[in-house]
């Protein structure tokens, strides 16, 4: 009998004891479920876990969160974790829940060196496995980046280059285009080819569904400055090479009522110096302008006078001016334009 009820007691206690541990388990697991539901699985977990994808350039895992939609409109080019830039100093600063049950979450962070702050509207969808919260993106955090390029038709966004005239949408009449891009993104919106330059523009999207606008306005470099003065010069070379008084299609020449004897020599005391500036305000138009500019060219020759027949000698500068519309050409050559 005493053995009977030792047993019993032992089987209490087992019973007990595994009780026990079940419950420590599953308060256990029960804790972990609430941790990672507050954490991992929260709507600061979720836009986080975006955030990461951002910051390791993944463009594709961005795209592929829950909520993330691409407009139609637009173009795809620097829709990619290449032109997103670098992402740092990510901080959560609060979460604030709605009427309805979303969740706005604002984050600080740095993108491309800029310090930026975004909120972003999430709300759930339900559990996975019945027990984690899972989340979608209420407003999609892609948005567009205008760019207009001032007399030029290429741009480069954190390095990558980018040509509009390529691109189905480009906003008309701007020499640029509309770009969607991540939420938030950091670019150095710059410039460089072979005749202009620009120094980067700084820009911070960090609104998600917003349009930022930016121009980049290229300037003349010193190697487009120094073709044109050296075509230039050899066109007014070649002017001055023509042994008439008016030489065809200069901008020098001399009228002379009495008779010259030998043929007159011209060469070029002053060169003109050349500037450029644009040509006009529409920034689709490709063309720069050089503004007026004085040189002078010298002329010797020998005059008969008509009236007594002596010969004297024509040894003197002769000033003129000249305009020109410079228009870059694709196959890296220019073509001016006398105005």
């Amino acid at each position: 009998m005493r053995d009977t009820e030792r047993g019993l007691e032992g089987m209490r206690r087992a019973v007990l004891g595994w009780s026990l541990a079940f419950v420590l388990l599953l308060a256990a697991f029960a804790g972990t479920v609430i941790a990672l539901n507050s954490t991992v699985y929260s709507a600061g977990g979720f836009v986080r876990s975006y955030l990461d994808a951002l910051a390791r350039q993944d463009g594709r895992a961005a795209l592929e969160m829950p909520g993330v939609t691409v407009p139609e409109s637009g173009s795809r080019a620097l829709l990619n974790g290449v032109a997103v830039g670098e992402l740092e100093d990510v901080r959560m600063r609060g979460v604030r829940t709605g009427p309805d049950g979303t969740r706005s979450v604002e984050v600080g962070y740095t993108a491309a060196g800029v310090p930026g702050t975004t909120t972003f509207e999430v709300r759930p969808t339900g559990a996975r496995f019945l027990l984690f919260r899972t989340w979608e993106f209420a407003v999609s955090p892609v948005s567009e980046l205008d760019v207009t390029v001032a007399h030029a038709t290429t741009f480069t966004a954190n390095g990558v280059a980018v040509d509009t005239t390529l691109e189905p949408r480009a906003l008309e009449g701007s020499g640029g285009a509309s770009y969607l891009v991540f939420a938030p993104s950091g670019y150095a919106v710059a410039h460089e080819s072979r005749y202009l330059s620009a120094a980067p523009v700084p820009v911070l999207v960090d609104g998600a569904g917003e349009t930022v606008p930016v121009t980049v306005a290229p300037r003349p470099n010193r190697v487009f400055l120094d073709q044109v003065q050296k075509e230039l010069d050899a066109y007014l070379a070649d002017c001055a090479d023509q042994r008439v008084l008016l030489p065809a299609g200069c901008p020098f020449g001399q009228r002379i009522r009495d008779r010259i004897e030998g043929e007159p020599r011209w060469s070029i005391a002053s060169a003109p110096q050349v500037a450029l500036q644009p040509f006009s305000a529409d920034p689709a138009d490709p063309a720069w302008l050089v503004p007026e500019t004085t040189g002078a060219a010298h002329i010797v020759v020998d005059v008969r006078s008509l009236y007594d027949g002596r010969v004297t000698r024509l040894d003197q500068d002769v000033p003129f001016s000249v305009s020109y519309r410079v228009v870059p050409l694709a196959d890296g050559t220019l073509r001016l334009e006398a105005l």
